[in-house]
């Protein structure tokens, strides 16, 4: 008698496990690009007399359409703050000529500019985009 319930529930289980696994696997690899795409960002060399200092600021984020459109896209962002004492001009020249590989080709990069502070920096705010079309991940459809 416990072999049969064993069988039974194995039936039922082993279905449901196989479900679950192909449902996930394309989360964990937009996972996995969203994790590599962040460490690529920060191994990118910082501007000169330029620091990452505002690390409670870095922000990652994944999910459909981040920047307003239609389809069925996967989008990631990046977004960390530096200070920075070069003006604008130079930081837009660093990030003009970096080569950031994304998913399908290389991240786009948006930059925001604060005020200059009290110690002569001024905050930049850095996001690294990247996107590819829906590929089975549930959370971009």
């Amino acid at each position: 008698m416990r072999i049969l319930w064993g069988c039974v529930a194995l039936a039922v289980i082993a279905p449901l496990v196989g479900l679950f696994v192909l449902i996930m696997i394309p989360v964990w690899r937009d996972n996995a690009r969203l994790d590599d795409l962040y460490e690529r960002v920060l191994a990118h060399p910082l501007p000169p007399n330029s620091r990452d200092v505002f690390l409670m600021d870095r922000d990652v984020t994944f999910g459909k359409n981040l920047v307003g459109g239609s389809g069925s896209y996967c989008d990631y962002r990046v977004r960390i703050t530096l200070q920075t004492a070069l003006t604008p001009q130079e930081i837009r020249r660093h990030y003009d000529n970096a080569v950031i590989p994304g998913a399908e080709s290389k991240v786009m990069i948006s930059l925001y500019f604060g005020e200059d502070g009290d110690g002569g920096g001024r905050r930049v705010i850095v996001e690294a985009y990247d996107s590819h079309n829906w590929d089975g991940d549930w959370r971009c459809y």
